[in-house]
């Protein structure tokens, strides 16, 4: 490894002992090989620390760092504030990429001397590293293109190509000259929340193949029904909302978000309600819910949002509660009739 490696891979690692040894050899076995591996261990209880350790001692590239427990966003800050490489990419400590992402990645950049940021798609994986049908990252563009369209993919497909950092790889100067850290107060949507300041200005090069391949663990944090911290991401949709507000000539940007983040609250209220964690969660809502009163006259205009849900977005803020039970009411009935 030279002293200063052309790429920082960092992989932030908590509770991941079973999976990490896979997940570091697939970093490993990279056919691009000019790379330093930071593995930030945030306080985990169960021995990774020690794991870590062991791995560093039987490949010079990898370098540990051990913090007190701070989630993800803090340990990936620990991960960005000590590359040493011109490039930075992210893997999970669950997941598995293919031998020739980065060399793919970087490739695509040198073809695209315009770009300071490639992507690639990804697939899910099992705790069994099986394939699970349905559940891949994609997107609809290929090739060069303004980066910030990346998140107007999101916005109309719901694909999270865009706005994941793990598949990836980035111009450090994107964090470092632009002086952008991942928000250490958000437990979901981290990253996702300050992708939009890393893509402002640029080009990216997408990529339609499928490189990474993410982790969905049964019992993990992502895969509870309706985990409190979820409304984290309440606070991420409203942020890209503010932000386009803001920002001149983004009225289509500004449109989709306040569609989504219409959709997003009445999803999270229901999911909640399901789950039945509605009565704790109401008070993170209601804080979020004066952002909803206020754009309900830019949900009316929103040609993105239809005539139907326009009128629940009305009903809604006028009674969220009365709203949602007669929802829930009238969906048993449209059950019992089919039944």
């Amino acid at each position: 490894m030279s002293t200063t490696p052309k790429l920082s891979i960092i992989t932030t690692v908590y509770d991941a002992k079973d999976y990490l040894p896979a997940t570091v050899q697939s970093i490993l076995a990279q056919t691009f090989a000019d790379f330093e591996l930071l593995l930030v261990e945030d306080g985990s209880p169960n021995g990774c620390g020690e794991l870590c350790d062991q791995l560093a001692r039987q490949d010079a590239r990898i370098r540990v760092f051990h913090k007190p427990n701070g989630g993800p966003a803090s340990a990936a800050n620990v991960g960005l504030e000590n590359a040493c490489g011109d490039y930075i990419g992210f893997v999970d400590s669950d997941d598995l990429i293919q031998p020739d992402m980065y060399a793919r990645l970087f490739a695509a950049l040198e073809a695209h001397p315009g770009a300071r940021l490639a992507a690639c798609a990804g697939d899910a994986i099992d705790d069994r590293g099986q394939p699970i049908p349905g559940r891949g990252v994609t997107c609809s563009i290929t090739g060069e293109c303004n980066a910030m369209d990346l998140l107007l993919e999101t916005f109309k497909t719901g694909s999270f190509y865009g706005p994941l950092s793990w598949n990836k790889l980035f111009d450090a100067r994107l964090f470092r000259d632009k002086n952008i850290r991942y928000d250490e107060s958000m437990f979901f949507g981290d990253d996702a929340s300050v992708l939009h300041l890393v893509f402002e200005g640029e080009r990216a090069v997408c990529l339609p193949d499928a490189l990474y391949h993410y982790r969905t663990r049964a019992g993990q944090m992502t895969g509870a029904v309706f985990p409190p911290r979820k409304l984290d991401d309440l606070r991420m949709y409203w942020d890209w909302l503010s932000y386009f507000a803001a920002r001149p000539n983004s009225e289509e940007y500004y449109r989709w978000a306040v569609a989504w983040y219409w959709k997003v609250f009445y999803q999270f209220w229901v999911m909640s309600g399901e789950a039945g964690n509605l009565a704790e969660l109401k008070p993170g809502f209601l804080k979020h819910k004066k952002h909803l009163d206020s754009l309900l006259p830019d949900i009316l205009r929103c040609p993105y949002i239809a005539a139907g849900e326009k009128v629940r977005a009305v009903l809604f803020i006028a009674s969220p509660t009365l709203t949602w039970t007669a929802a829930r009411a009238w969906g048993r009935l449209c059950r019992l009739g089919r039944g």
